[in-house]
């Protein structure tokens, strides 16, 4: 009967030891997806920053074509027209938001103070 209880102890040792292993893999388990999300965020938040450069880059490149007086341009003389016309344009989108704006304040009727309906037989 000792060898029983003996042998039933050790086989709930053992069962906890199990329970206690299947936690830890679980756990483990659970680390690993968390590492794998963090993973995959970090290359989407890499690929942004890539995307952002590539922008930015490009963006300086433009100023600086701007920037280049005529005689220094060679390959990029299109680009410069192209800015040119774009600026030209821009400003006359301007002048005639300006304009309408003004003939839109011209057809403003001026406020006068109208007496209440009651105060006109007074």
């Amino acid at each position: 009967e000792e060898k029983n209880l003996l042998k039933d102890n050790q086989i709930d040792y053992l069962k906890q030891q199990i329970k206690n292993y299947e936690n830890q893999a679980n756990n483990l388990i659970e680390v690993q997806k968390q590492t794998q999300n963090l993973l995959d965020q970090q290359q989407r938040l890499a690929l942004q920053d890539k995307k952002l450069l590539e922008e930015y880059k490009s963006e300086i490149n433009e100023l600086k074509a701007l920037k280049m007086p005529r005689g220094d341009m060679k390959d990029g003389s299109s680009i410069r027209g192209e800015a040119q016309e774009e600026i030209e344009r821009l400003k006359a989108q301007l002048k005639l938001s300006e304009e309408e704006r003004n003939k839109a304040k011209e057809k403003e009727p001026v406020k006068t103070e109208s007496k209440k309906w009651w105060q006109r037989w007074k």
